[in-house]
C-alpha cells in the first residue's frame, strides 16, 4: 500500500496580506462571474456591492445585513470563498461592480462570517472596480469568430446585393485569362529565363558523372559549390566544382587520378596537361573536381574540409603500377637484410682465403663482367634518381602542407642520394681498393635507404622516396663486400696478378 501523504499545517504560514490579491471577472448570459485569491493562511471577508449607477465609494454603502442603502448599491455577495456568480441579470445593461476586502477573526461551521469574527475585523481595503455588461451567446464582441465572418458577409450582401457581387466574380475570372494569355503570348525573356539551363548545375552534373568522383561521393550527403574560371578564346571556359561532407562521414579513398600539370595560382591553363597519380588518401571530407565546359573532368584533387586529410601515397608510372609494394614498402626490408648477411659472410670468407688460392682467366672474366654490371647499375641509378627529382619539383602538389620537391628545404635530401651514387661510382673506376671508403658508402647507403623507408611509410610515399629507398639498398648490398675484399687480381683491383 501506498504511503499517505503528510498533513500540511498552515499554521506556520504568513499572514494574509490583504492589500495583495488578484482579481477575476467576466460577463456572460444574463450573469456575471467573479473570481480571486490571495497569499497567504488567514482568511479574508470579501463584500461585493452592484449597482446600475456607479461604483460605491466604501463597502458600508450598501442595503443588506440592515446597512442602509447608498447611490442604488446592493450587497450581492459577503463571504470567505474565492468564487461568486451574480445571476438573473439583464443582458445589454452596464452593471457597476465594487470588490472589498478585510481581515477577519474567525468564521462560523457554516463558513458564513460570523458576528463575533465580524466585530473583530479590520479595515475594509477597496480590491477592485468593474463594470460589466451580461449579453447572450454571439452578441457582440463576445460572438465566436465564424459567427463574426458569417454576419459580416449577410450584411455585405444585402448592401450590395447578390448581382453585384457575381459582376465583380465574373470580372476577376476575365483577368485571370487575360493575364495568363497575355503570359502565353510572350515567350520571350520570363519564359525563357524559366527554362533556360543554370550553367553552374551542369558543371555539378558533369562532375558527378565521372566515375572517380561518383565512387567517393557515393553514400554521403555532399554540399556543392561553383567557381567558374576562363572564358577566352585562349582558355577555354572552366570550372571548379567543390563538394564538402560532414566529417562523421569522412572517406578512405584509393585511386588514380587525373592531376593538371600546367596551373596559374592553383586555376587550370591551357594546354591543361595533365598526369595520373596513384593517391591513397585518408579522413577525406572535400573534393574539388574541374571540369571544362564540355564537360570533361580534367583534375581531381583531395581538399580540406571539416577535417584535414592525409596523404599516404601519392605515385605516378612506373612504381604505381605496383600497389602491392607502394603500399607497403617495408616488405623489401628483410629481403635486404638477408641478402646484405649473405653477401658480407661471403665476402669475409673469401678474403680470408684470397691468397692461398691460384687464380685463373675464369675467375678474371667473371670480375670484370661483375664490376662492368655494377658501373652500369651506378651510372641507370644515378640517371633515375636526377629523373625522379625533376619530374617530383614540377609535378603539382596535392598535399599543401606536405614538403614539396619543388622546395629549397628539400634540395639537401634530393642531392643526398645521387651524390652517394656518384661517389661509389668514382671509386668503382679506380684501381685501388678503397676499403675503408666502400665501408663509408655502404654505410651512408644504408642509413639513407633506412630513412626514405620511414617516410614512405610514416609520412607520404612517393616515386621519389621509394626510388632512393629500392637504389640505396642495392647500393648498400654491393658496397658491402668491397669493404671486406682484400686485394684482387688484374682489371679487379691491381694492375698485376698475384700467384702463390
Amino acid at each position: 500500500m501506498g504511503r499517505k501523504a503528510p498533513h500540511t499545517s498552515h499554521s506556520t504560514q504568513h499572514l494574509t496580506d490583504v492589500r495583495t490579491r488578484r482579481v477575476y471577472a467576466r460577463a456572460g448570459d444574463g450573469c456575471v462571474t467573479f473570481g480571486w485569491d490571495y497569499p497567504g493562511s488567514t482568511l479574508l471577508q470579501v463584500r461585493i456591492l452592484r449597482s446600475e449607477r456607479g461604483f460605491a465609494r466604501d463597502a458600508e454603502a450598501g442595503g443588506d445585513r440592515g446597512v442602509e442603502e447608498g447611490a442604488g448599491q446592493v450587497v450581492v455577495f459577503d463571504d470567505v470563498t474565492g468564487s461568486f456568480r451574480d445571476a438573473g441579470l439583464r443582458n445589454g445593461t452596464d452593471y457597476s461592480y465594487t470588490v472589498f476586502a478585510r481581515q477577519i477573526g474567525g468564521v462560523a461551521e457554516n463558513g458564513r462570517v460570523g458576528d463575533a469574527a465580524a466585530a473583530s475585523a479590520g479595515e475594509w481595503v477597496r480590491w477592485s472596480e468593474r463594470r460589466l455588461r451580461p449579453q447572450a451567446q454571439g452578441a457582440g464582441a463576445t460572438a465566436p469568430l465564424a459567427d463574426r465572418c458569417r454576419a459580416a458577409a449577410a450584411r455585405l450582401r444585402r448592401a450590395f446585393g447578390r448581382r453585384t457581387m457575381l459582376g465583380a466574380l465574373l470580372l476577376i475570372v476575365c483577368l485571370v485569362a487575360l493575364a495568363a494569355a497575355v503570359s502565353a503570348a510572350l515567350p520571350g525573356a520570363a519564359a525563357a529565363k524559366a527554362t533556360a539551363p543554370d550553367p553552374n548545375a551542369a558543371y555539378v552534373t558533369a562532375a558527378i558523372a565521372d566515375p572517380q568522383v561518383a565512387a567517393v561521393l557515393q553514400g554521403v550527403t555532399y554540399e556543392s559549390s561553383v567557381k567558374t574560371w576562363g572564358g577566352t578564346q585562349a582558355a577555354p571556359a572552366g570550372a571548379t566544382v567543390r563538394f564538402t561532407w560532414p566529417a562523421a562521414a569522412k572517406r578512405d579513398v584509393a585511386a588514380t587520378w587525373p592531376l593538371v600539370k600546367s596551373q596559374d595560382n592553383g586555376v587550370p591553363v591551357p594546354p591543361y596537361t595533365a598526369v595520373k597519380h596513384r593517391l591513397r588518401i585518408e579522413d577525406l571530407t572535400a573534393l574539388s573536381v574541374d571540369v571544362l565546359r564540355d564537360g570533361r573532368v580534367i583534375q581531381i584533387m583531395p581538399k580540406d574540409g571539416e577535417s584535414t586529410f592525409k596523404l599516404l601515397e601519392e605515385t605516378w608510372p612506373p612504381l604505381s603500377w605496383f600497389p602491392w609494394f607502394t603500399a607497403k614498402p617495408w616488405l623489401l626490408l628483410p629481403v635486404f637484410l638477408v641478402i646484405g648477411i649473405v653477401v658480407i659472410a661471403r665476402a669475409w670468407r673469401r678474403s680470408r682465403a684470397w691468397n692461398r688460392r691460384l687464380p685463373s682467366m675464369t675467375r678474371h672474366d667473371r670480375q670484370f663482367i661483375g664490376r662492368l654490371a655494377v658501373i652500369l647499375f651506378l651510372i641507370a641509378g644515378l640517371a633515375w634518381q636526377v629523373y625522379e627529382a625533376f619530374y617530383a619539383a614540377t609535378a603539382p602538389a596535392v598535399d599543401p602542407n606536405g614538403v614539396s620537391a619543388g622546395q629549397l628545404a628539400a634540395l639537401p635530401l634530393l642531392l643526398f642520394p645521387p651524390a652517394v651514387f656518384l661517389a661509389a661510382l668514382v671509386l668503382e673506376l679506380s684501381p685501388l681498393p678503397h676499403r675503408f671508403a666502400w665501408g663509408l658508402i655502404a654505410l651512408l647507403a644504408g642509413a639513407g635507404g633506412f630513412y626514405c623507408l620511414a617516410i614512405a611509410v610514416t609520412s607520404t610515399a612517393n616515386n621519389l622516396n621509394l626510388s632512393y629507398y629500392v637504389l640505396l639498398g642495392i647500393l648498400c648490398l654491393l658496397a658491402a663486400p668491397r669493404a671486406f675484399s682484400a686485394g684482387r687480381m688484374g682489371w679487379s683491383r691491381n694492375s698485376m696478378p698475384r700467384y702463390a
